[in-house]
């Protein structure tokens, strides 16, 4: 669960996104899982999938006070990708959740 993992993330989020007037996308953070982390190799990337498949058709641009973060939504306005850049904090945690897991602990 992101929850598990980013849980100060989606705080922001949750914040960033009722400030933006998505608070039906509020409702959906905390049963996000992370499928999958994106494999783009940018080293300043931490985004992942939400979802097995990932059909983007809209997105929400969050103003964080650090990095980017924009929400991806398939077609029926669930939550399938976030993209998270220039976020080294996220990337650590992300990293080290991976590493753990790997590792068996």
């Amino acid at each position: 669960m992101v929850s598990e993992v980013l849980p100060d993330l989606l705080d922001e989020m949750a914040a960033l996104l009722r400030e933006a007037g998505a608070d039906p996308l509020v409702e959906q953070l905390p049963k996000l899982r992370i499928e999958s982390v994106c494999d783009c190799g940018d080293e300043n990337c931490s985004s992942f999938a939400t979802a097995s498949e990932v059909k983007v058709h809209n997105h929400v641009e969050l103003p964080a006070m650090e990095g980017m973060l924009i929400v991806d939504l398939n077609a029926a306005d669930e939550i399938c990708f976030i993209e998270v850049l220039n976020r080294p904090d996220v990337k650590y945690l992300m990293e080290e959740y991976y590493d753990a897991a790997r590792q068996g602990g």
